[in-house]
């Protein structure tokens, strides 16, 4: 009794701040509702792969006071993308679920982005395309995660003594498009994204990997129909 009062979460900050309205007001109180969802579903994820997790990468981890991506697991990249989402991120991931359904869901949109930013460099863009793409048929997101997980241990047996180069910024947001125009949109490869899809790709990319600023992730996005894997 007296203490004082909690702060409020980003979330109720800024429906505080920049939703006037109840429909801007009911927006966010969804998307944070969307958030807690989500977060469960990362939790039941966790237990599923937490057991394969290797234990010099999991020591790593405890013991980094930075804690980078490049380190993270899928719950663990997931839970830190969506802690620190924006409100124009979170906007997106709901209506991206609402207009494409399942493939869109934010899970998946997350495990899109986590293969781009941990595997880029290290594991084949045509094979996160592929997982992308089966992905859309089978709905099996732990065996894909299990996969990745595995071709990319086996290219970082090479780098034991050094470290392994890091990937262009570039690199991960073409990885990131195309595999999200793949399963979320369910285009076909160079098949061009539409303005309205794009628009909500960028609200997701420029909070999810904040060092690619806005012009980067619209040059992406546009040349996506330049692009073909292999």
């Amino acid at each position: 009794a007296g203490g004082a009062a909690a702060a409020p979460s980003a979330v109720q900050f800024v429906s505080m701040r920049s939703c006037g309205g109840g429909v801007a007001r009911r927006g966010v109180a969804a998307a944070a509702q969307k958030n807690d969802s989500l977060l469960d579903g990362i939790k039941r994820v966790a237990k599923k792969v937490q057991g394969g997790l290797p234990i010099i990468g999991l020591l790593s981890r405890l013991t980094s006071s930075e804690g980078g991506f490049d380190e993270l697991a899928y719950p663990e990249y997931a839970r830190s993308v969506i802690n620190a989402a924006s409100v124009d991120m979170r906007n997106a991931l709901l209506a991206l679920e609402e207009k494409h359904g399942k493939p869109a869901s934010s899970r998946w949109v997350l495990l899109l982005l986590w293969m781009a930013k941990t595997g880029t460099g290290l594991v084949p863009p045509g094979d996160v395309m592929n997982a992308a793409k089966r992905m859309r048929i089978t709905q099996d997101m732990e065996i894909e995660i299990d996969r990745f997980v595995g071709a990319r241990e086996r290219t970082m047996k090479k780098y034991e003594m050094i470290s392994p180069p890091e990937p262009k910024t570039a690199d991960v947001l073409a990885v990131a498009v195309d595999a999200m125009a793949t399963l979320c949109l369910g285009l076909k490869e160079s098949e061009p994204i539409s303005d309205a899809d794009a628009a909500l790709l960028s609200a997701v990319l420029e909070s999810a990997i904040p060092e690619a600023d806005s012009a980067a992730v619209s040059a992406s996005i546009s040349a996506r129909p330049t692009r073909i894997w292999v």
